[in-house]
């Protein structure tokens, strides 16, 4: 490899961001930074107008196996939104707007 290659791997240690961080009904959770989720998510998502559906498999992969405790407590949508939103400025960034997206 030449000393000139771009090292992902390095890219990646570096960018590392504070987990996302909140609490309902008494419980803590804790998220990677939207950003840091694996990419085959991508698959089953539309990032630049993500959908309720969309959503939701976003913030399943985030919580991982956190997910049945925090599905099991009522959440009205509007909330689940604004989580969302929460995970997103976390980031610094919305998901369909970072500066690894195509169009950029």
């Amino acid at each position: 490899m030449s000393n000139n290659a771009f090292d992902l791997d390095v890219w990646v240690a570096e960018a590392r961001q504070t987990p996302f961080r909140f609490t309902v009904a008494g419980l803590a959770f804790e998220m990677p930074a939207a950003g840091e989720l694996d990419k085959s998510v991508l698959t089953s998502v539309n990032i630049d107008a993500p959908s309720a559906r969309d959503i939701e498999t976003l913030l399943r992969a985030g919580l991982g196996d956190q997910w049945p405790q925090f599905d099991a407590v009522p959440i009205p949508l509007a909330a689940l939104g604004e989580l969302f939103r929460q995970w997103q400025k976390h980031e610094g960034t919305p998901l369909g707007e970072s500066s690894a997206s195509a169009d950029s």
